[in-house]
């Protein structure tokens, strides 16, 4: 997302990268509004808001077609942009190097991403690690798209293989477990470490299903004030931007920016590929994406959402995520070459121009509807009604940001973020046209 928030003159703009952004920046509410309203029931609905069984139908429904997709469309489209910047907006700036331009602006989207993980209290933000990881995709900004791919392929193997390491450590640490829970329950005398191997068990099992009486307690925090949604809200992003993001969030980020990169030096994202190929994206995408999610979904539902499945569903995560990613993409790319669905692509490319400014406000929306900072609606909805939240957001964005547009060349973020990478205020106001240019134009 964030490096794809590159402003440009409009005509220089490519059509298919906006409204995918756009696209993106509005799909991506439809997971994240799970982490903003309900405590700890993003991967397991039956921990906290799944009410009926329209509740476990959207979570069918998310889990097929959106998880993991959307951010995975955004990060593609984050390595794209990075790599126009550099080579195409930053080199328009006399006086300046692009490559200094394009660190200061990696900067400030790193202190972007604070604000909006401790200020605005989303601990599952990525412009933090946008950030960070667009500082390493520069040395691989000159390479061809064949070497792109490889080294995509390489980061996405060993995020697998990551995954298929925590599985079998929980593994090794369950059969500890259970051989210390069968000598006790024998009456035998434990082993040296026995104890330890039960303890630590059940501690990894309360990660992934707190006690009700703990969720409890943190659904008040987070209702009670804005300085107790801190106290209760900022030790996750604490870890997210640090423990979890150098385990899984780098990897992951590079994989998919490389990916993205390739993309467009094929002329993927540019959108100047065949309609074959974006179908053949589309299909082959589909076919083996939701052939992966329905099998892990079987196996989660059949198993009650235990540690083990949910662990072991991680290892094949990426083989569902990926594709259909790419089938997201080439659909995209065939409807906003469909006349039909011009009107539409006109709409979602002006959120995409603001997709900076529409994710922060997705926080700051978010912030306020559920946290003692205003209504505090936090675990007070039922999964089904979160998305009817995510559905006035929605709105909010699809009609202000054309209009907001019309009037001004950047969003506001998106202004705020220029300024600060040339360090001097840039225009904002479109210029009013040439009496020759109206008279034409009548």
């Amino acid at each position: 997302m964030p490096s794809q928030f590159v402003p440009t003159a409009d005509e220089s703009r490519i059509g298919l990268l906006d409204v995918a952004r756009g696209i993106a920046v509005l799909g991506i509410l439809l997971m994240n509004v799970t982490g903003f309203g309900l405590p700890y029931a993003y991967d397991d609905p039956t921990i906290w808001g799944a009410e009926s069984h329209i509740d476990f139908t959207v979570w069918r429904i998310m889990s097929l077609f959106v998880e993991g997709t959307q951010r995975g469309l955004f990060t593609m489209l984050f390595g794209a942009s990075a790599l126009l910047f550099l080579e195409r907006h930053a080199a328009r700036t006399p006086g300046a190097r692009p490559t200094s331009l394009y660190f200061r602006r990696l900067l400030w989207l790193i202190v972007f991403g604070l604000i909006n993980g401790y200020l605005l209290l989303w601990s599952g933000d990525v412009l933090f690690y946008y950030g960070i990881a667009g500082l390493i995709l520069f040395v691989f900004r000159k390479l061809a798209p064949r070497r792109l791919l490889l080294l995509a392929a390489a980061f996405m193997i060993l995020q697998t293989l990551i995954s298929v390491s925590e599985w079998q450590d929980f593994r090794e640490m369950q059969a500890l477990a259970q051989a210390a829970s069968a000598r006790q329950a024998e009456g035998l005398p434990m082993t040296d470490g026995d104890q330890e191997a039960l303890d630590a068990f059940n501690a990894l099992l309360s990660e992934f299903r707190p006690p009700r009486e703990n969720l409890e307690a943190h659904v008040a925090k987070v209702r009670q004030s804005y300085a107790s949604a801190f106290a209760a809200l900022s030790g996750d992003t604490r870890y997210m931007q640090s423990e979890f993001f150098f385990r899984h969030g780098l990897v992951e980020c590079l994989g998919m920016m490389l990916f993205g990169m390739a993309l467009l030096k094929l002329g993927v994202l540019a959108g100047t590929r065949s309609t074959r190929v974006y179908l053949a994206m589309m299909v082959i995408g589909y076919v083996i994406g939701l052939s992966v999610n329905l099998s892990e979904l079987r196996q989660i539902e059949s198993e009650q959402f235990s540690p083990e499945v949910l662990l072991r569903t991680f290892t094949t995560y990426d083989l569902g995520r990926i594709p259909m990613t790419v089938g997201h993409l080439g659909l995209i790319a065939l409807l906003h070459r469909a006349r039909w669905f011009s009107g539409a692509s006109r709409v979602l490319a002006s959120v995409g121009q603001m997709a900076l400014t529409n994710y922060l406000s997705q926080s700051l929306f978010c912030l306020f509807i559920f946290t003692g900072a205003g209504l505090a609606w936090y675990g007070q909805l039922a999964r089904h009604e979160l998305y009817y939240v995510a559905l006035a957001i929605w709105i909010v964005q699809l009609v202000w940001s054309p209009l907001w547009l019309h009037h001004f060349r950047y969003g506001p973020m998106e202004w705020l973020w220029r300024s600060l990478t040339h360090w001097r205020r840039q225009p904002l106001r479109r210029a009013a046209p040439l009496p020759s240019q109206v008279s034409a134009s009548t």
